[in-house]
């Protein structure tokens, strides 16, 4: 082989090996069209749907017709504390112990007044005559008087088993309902459990459950005043009578 030849052989080699070197600058085809390529973008928080949970609505409370109540495990802030010589009135060993040494109705009474008014509170004789005849009771409506004497309303019972309503007059009580039995009362050291109304002209004494009085209030009757525990001892001869209260709640009507 001459030297041109191998000059034009080698030339050709040059060219082969020069296409084979060089980076394709076009797109692969099929079918002489450019061969579509798709890039995968991760998921992102915003494209994942969000599912709300619906807060359910609670019905609104019935309101209460509670105005306070105590259950007297630590010092009243409501009913008067004292001691004199009809008596005494305190918080102590979680009750209100009110204590009665005369022949009259002695009372501790609320700061608060009310008019209209619900009250239920259990009490317990703890001490009074070997034959149970002391009263225990709430008054509502009380208002005192310049000369120191009270109006209102007692509604009680005593431990002997009767009940009574009585209208109070500076401090002359009146029978609306006289002293009559009721097997409903618990006698002696017995609870009892006493709800009082006072509402416009109806009185309504309840006594563990049962309804056993009820009167109406008297004309130029005091309309409004403090809540008040009662007590009394009946004997002369056995003057001492102390009442223990709990579980106190006022309300309205």
């Amino acid at each position: 082989m001459n030297k041109r030849n191998r000059l034009t052989i080698s030339i050709i080699a040059a060219i082969v090996l020069l296409a084979c070197a060089c980076p394709a600058t076009g797109l692969p085809t099929l079918n002489g069209q450019p061969t579509p390529f798709t890039i995968d973008v991760p998921t992102t928080q915003a494209d994942i749907p969000t599912q709300v949970s619906e807060v359910p609505t609670l019905p609104p409370l019935p309101p209460s017709n509670e105005l306070f109540s105590d259950n007297f495990e630590a010092p009243s802030n409501e009913m008067e504390t004292f001691s004199d010589e009809s008596g005494s009135a305190e918080t102590s060993g979680g009750v209100y112990v009110l204590r009665s040494t005369g022949d009259v109705w002695n009372w501790g009474r609320s700061e608060s007044e009310f008019a209209n008014v619900v009250i239920e509170a259990d009490v317990t004789m703890t001490t009074g005559p070997a034959n149970n005849n002391a009263g225990m009771g709430v008054i509502c409506r009380m208002q005192t008087r310049e000369d120191t004497s009270i109006d209102g309303y007692l509604l009680a019972i005593s431990a002997d088993g009767y009940y009574s309503i009585r209208s109070i007059a500076a401090g002359s009580m009146s029978p609306l309902v006289d002293w009559t039995f009721s097997d409903a009362i618990n006698q002696g050291g017995g609870t009892n459990t006493i709800r009082a109304t006072c509402n416009n002209n109806d009185l309504i004494l309840e006594v563990n459950g049962q309804q056993v009085a009820t009167a109406s209030a008297v004309a130029g009757g005091s309309p409004t005043g403090s809540i008040a525990f009662a007590a009394v001892s009946f004997e002369t001869a056995e003057p001492v009578a102390e009442m223990h209260f709990d579980n106190l709640v006022v309300s309205n009507p």
